[in-house]
């Protein structure tokens, strides 16, 4: 898609700064961030950090409503639930009839609250971003497409947090020569020794162990959310405008839906 003077647009970038046009609300996040960074050329849906609080609720609800936006099946845009770890789902159809999908979660896995705090700094700022280190640890999910995509943000961090988190071998092999101190990652210290058939043994495993704690973790959220689903699916509010599906979202989920979900101990993933 192009503006007005034929350079390309991207919605996603857009709307990130319509909804931050009255003060901090959201931070773009996952596939459109690793766009931002130029790992991608391209992301089918839009996803953001957003602030914990009723007034950046009210205003992304406020610009999704102005684009005629509908409640895809999830929690209600609330800080409550919000707070609880689940996140809110819309859609709406931009003017050339493309479907544009938008996501809202507040505490994402793997990032720490000190973190987010940043993201949301005073700033005159409209377009805010996930810094990369986060956006890596975002990545680390049960999708084994995204630690490609890791390796590859992690090329743009300073060495030292690089040997961290990179997911290539190579690159691992090349900085343990000199950045290779921290020896309490696995993989690391395979590089260390020079290992290479050790190093990609060791990230194989980091990998697979990332992706069962991922999986483990949104297990309850889907058990938890079953009854508020079928009521959902019972009580349409998809096509209903956005400040009545609101309301209706919310009260159902005051009945369905709890804020806070237990998760199981003992669930078999145990760091190695």
């Amino acid at each position: 898609m192009c503006d007005t003077e034929g350079v390309v647009s991207n919605v996603y970038f857009d709307l990130t700064r319509a909804f931050n046009a009255a003060g901090p609300a959201v931070a773009l996040a996952s596939g459109q961030a690793v766009v931002h960074y130029r790992v991608a050329i391209m992301s089918k849906d839009g996803d953001w950090v957003i602030r914990e609080t009723a007034e950046a609720c009210a205003q992304v609800l406020g610009v999704l409503a102005s684009h005629g936006a509908r409640y895809r099946p999830g929690a209600p845009l609330d800080a409550r639930w919000l707070a609880g770890g689940w996140s809110s789902h819309f859609e709406f159809a931009d003017a050339g009839g493309r479907r544009v999908r938008c996501d809202f979660f507040s505490r994402p896995p793997r990032i720490s609250a000190e973190a987010i705090a940043r993201l949301f700094a005073p700033s005159a700022e409209t377009f805010r971003v996930v810094d990369l280190a986060s956006l890596i640890r975002m990545k680390q999910t049960q999708r084994a497409k995204d630690y490609a995509v890791i390796g590859e943000l992690a090329a743009r961090l300073p060495p030292d947090q690089e040997v961290l988190l990179t997911t290539d071998p190579d690159r691992l092999l090349a900085l343990a020569r000199t950045h290779g101190h921290d020896l309490t990652r696995p993989s690391l210290r395979a590089a260390a020794a020079g290992d290479r058939d050790a190093v990609v043994v060791a990230l194989a495993r980091e990998q697979d162990l990332q992706q069962r704690v991922d999986r483990a973790s949104l297990a309850p959220y889907a058990k938890a959310a079953e009854a508020y689903l079928t009521a959902c699916a019972g009580w349409p509010v998809d096509e209903r405008q956005l400040p009545e599906a609101h309301e209706r979202v919310v009260a159902l989920a005051e009945r369905w839906l709890p804020v806070a979900v237990e998760h199981e101990r003992g669930s078999g993933v145990d760091a190695e």
